[in-house]
């Protein structure tokens, strides 16, 4: 029951990074690539309201979902968004470590439940042949 829980909870931890990257990645458009000589861009004064939608989206996820994990990452986005000349480039990098870390447990987890069925399989195995 708890491994199902688990893996339904960060199942739904990368949906929410997801659809978080996804919102980042369309709000921002070709905005890193482009270039503004002396004007200032939307990224050079500070933090916008796709980052601060992109935030918010996060946050209020972990609250939705009751994950530390992704409250982390909303404070963690928010600190990239205002020390950043380009705040989407760290966030995209936050998002995808977290995306990772979130697939390196749940590929233990897996292994570890891989194992405890067979280890409980063959038991049962030598509990049928001893009665």
């Amino acid at each position: 029951e708890d491994f199902e829980a688990e893996t339904k909870s960060r199942g739904e931890e990368l949906k929410a990074l997801a659809t978080a990257k996804k919102v980042i990645e369309e709000n921002t458009g070709a905005a890193a690539e482009a270039s503004y000589g002396e004007e200032a861009s939307f990224l050079q004064t500070g933090m916008n309201s796709a980052s601060l939608s992109a935030i918010r989206l996060v946050r209020n996820l972990s609250v939705k979902h009751n994950s530390p994990a992704l409250s982390q990452l909303a404070q963690r986005m928010g600190v990239a968004a205002h020390s950043a000349a380009d705040p989407f480039e760290k966030v995209r990098g936050l998002i995808t470590e977290m995306i990772a870390k979130l697939e390196e447990e749940a590929e233990a987890d897996a292994t570890k439940k891989a194992y405890c069925d067979k280890e409980l399989k063959e038991t049962s195995a030598k509990k049928a042949d001893k009665s």
